[in-house]
């Protein structure tokens, strides 16, 4: 078997769309069976449109216990979930009017309709007009919704916006059931503890949870009323096994069945050498970066951050890491686009780390900027303009991602080259997320998935954003995500989102580095277990997931 990375090299390589990417057919299976696959951290909180619990393996985890108006193709592709939905249209631009209509069959997995009410109480927990105290991750759209109407025993659902909203689709990823939200009280409470702290009771997806373990296992079973594709495995069971090596190990000693994540040196090197199992490798919309500090006693200085920024090399970076095993692997000039990535047909992605030398490893160009404005440099150690030591910068990785280890080691030693000492902390499971929303770091490193195109970085820079950990407002930024939010016509969105992504990038609040690399990796006895380029990974098809049919 070879890792075949080569789909990913000839993409990267071409400078093509991400969605001219062929897209993966389905194969034949047989019912019954099931599978066991390894993921690397057990739900942080059960409500995977929360802040604490938007994160990746939280959202593939729980992808199949909600409904979902559109799906992500393999290609990138964004389709109309028809298994929910008989259509989703905007019947009006001025004012903007979407109508939803939900198929008479779909029902959550206690026989309740899935209907407006669901809608709402999605909408309402996500708009902080209607829930300020709701902990959402995600307000963008929501908060731009003044009616929402019901009609047809609330399966046609019309929604009218105030401004014109224009990545519409991507709106309620997850829908959630008004009448158990109902259950655990008010809008805020329902969301931030109800929904956040308890299993989920019913489901409106293909599968439902019918047992969990923490930090163990947890184990999904068929939804008896599952209203689409009847799904073919019997059981599916997540276990959580945190170290990727491990992961390997496992898959390879048959304790496991599959294993899905992004792909490292040493994880290619050993899936290369095993027999019995097939490996789908695929470009992720995700990508890896660095954000900074934007307030505090060092940190709020705008010149040492664009020193920083300026000395980081993100070409260095992207060879000693992805370099080292997929050929031609592109780092990224922007942290708005994918290499590559086109809107509407209109090349998307321009030079903007060039245009502004961020991540250019400039070293000269980062000494100078800091001695313009009274830094010096004594002895290999950076002062401050009063004449002190700089304080040691702290990186904040995640230990069990090797890759972004390896990244804070890099940029540890690029920024020593400018006088700057800076420690790692390497944050296990438990403590990285709250270590990164208590704001506990000079530099973050992490990644950020741009499923949501500019929205994905209003999450993280837009004042009072609640992933904005970093202490930045702009009135530039700000001004430019809300003129995005409105924009239907796509050359205007590009080049608003250009804008975008020069200011961050001039702010020295962004360093992006390369796409994640993602990588489903199975027993042959299995297929259609796809490495999807979306966030929420590759339960996106899990109800097509099965054993290989019979020849």
């Amino acid at each position: 078997m070879t890792l075949r990375t080569a789909v990913l090299a000839a993409v990267l390589a071409s400078g093509v769309a991400l969605s001219s990417v062929m897209a993966a057919e389905p194969a034949a299976v047989q019912d019954g069976g099931e599978l066991t696959m390894a993921i690397t951290n057990s739900p942080p909180n059960w409500n995977p449109i929360s802040a604490t619990g938007d994160i990746t393996t939280n959202r593939q985890q729980q992808w199949p216990f909600y409904p979902h108006p559109f799906l992500t193709g393999t290609d990138a592709s964004v389709t109309l979930n028809t298994q929910l939905l008989k259509s989703a249209t905007v019947v009006s631009e001025n004012p903007m009017v979407l109508e939803y209509v939900i198929r008479d069959e779909a029902v959550w997995s206690d026989g309740t309709p899935i209907t407006a009410a669901d809608f709402e109480y999605t909408q309402q927990a996500q708009d902080p007009k209607a829930c300020p105290d709701c902990q959402a991750a995600f307000t963008q759209g929501y908060d731009l919704i003044t009616k929402i109407e019901a009609s047809n025993n609330g399966k046609t659902v019309r929604m009218t916006f105030d401004k014109p909203f224009a990545p519409w689709q991507t709106l309620f990823p997850y829908i959630f059931p008004a009448h158990v939200a109902a259950t655990y009280g008010d809008l805020a409470t329902s969301f931030n503890t109800g929904f956040s702290e308890n299993v989920p009771k019913v489901s409106g997806g293909p599968y439902l949870v019918e047992s969990y373990e923490d930090g163990v296992s947890m184990t999904l079973v068929r939804n008896p009323k599952w209203y689409g594709n009847p799904p073919h495995l019997d059981t599916i069971r997540f276990r959580y096994i945190a170290s990727v090596d491990e992961q390997v190990t496992a898959l390879q000693n048959g304790e496991i069945d599959a294993l899905y994540g992004g792909v490292t040196l040493d994880t290619a090197e050993a899936i290369n050498q095993m027999f019995g199992v097939t490996t789908d490798v695929r470009p992720s919309l995700t990508y890896y970066h660095f954000s900074l500090k934007a307030s505090g006693d060092v940190m709020g200085d705008k010149v040492l951050r664009q020193a920083i920024v300026k000395a980081l090399d993100i070409p260095d970076m992207t060879r000693r890491t992805v370099g080292q095993y997929v050929e031609g692997a592109q780092p990224m000039t922007s942290s708005a686009y994918i290499p590559g990535q086109t809107v509407g047909g209109i090349a998307a992605v321009h030079d903007n780390t060039g245009t502004t030398g961020v991540g250019t490893g400039d070293i000269a160009g980062a000494t100078s900027l800091l001695e313009g404005a009274g830094y010096k440099i004594v002895d290999g150690k950076l002062m401050l303009p009063d004449g002190k030591p700089l304080r040691d910068l702290e990186i904040l990785t995640y230990s069990i991602d090797p890759i972004r280890v390896q990244l804070a080691e890099l940029a540890q030693a690029q920024l020593a080259k400018i006088g700057i000492t800076a420690v790692i902390d390497a944050a296990d499971r438990s403590r990285y997320n709250p270590e990164a929303r208590a704001g506990n770091f000079d530099i973050h490193t992490t990644a950020t998935a741009l499923d949501l195109g500019a929205m994905s970085l209003a999450q993280w820079y837009q004042t009072g954003a609640a992933r904005n950990y970093f202490g930045y407002s702009s009135p530039v930024v700000d001004d430019l995500v809300n003129q995005i939010s409105v924009t239907l016509d796509d050359a205007k969105t590009v080049d608003l989102t250009n804008q975008l992504d020069v200011a961050l990038l001039g702010d020295g609040i962004v360093v992006p580095l390369f796409p994640i690399t993602n990588m489903a990796v199975y027993a042959d006895k299995f297929v259609n277990i796809f490495a999807n380029p979306s966030k929420y990974g590759t339960t996106m098809n899990i109800e097509e997931w099965g054993l290989k049919a019979a020849q």
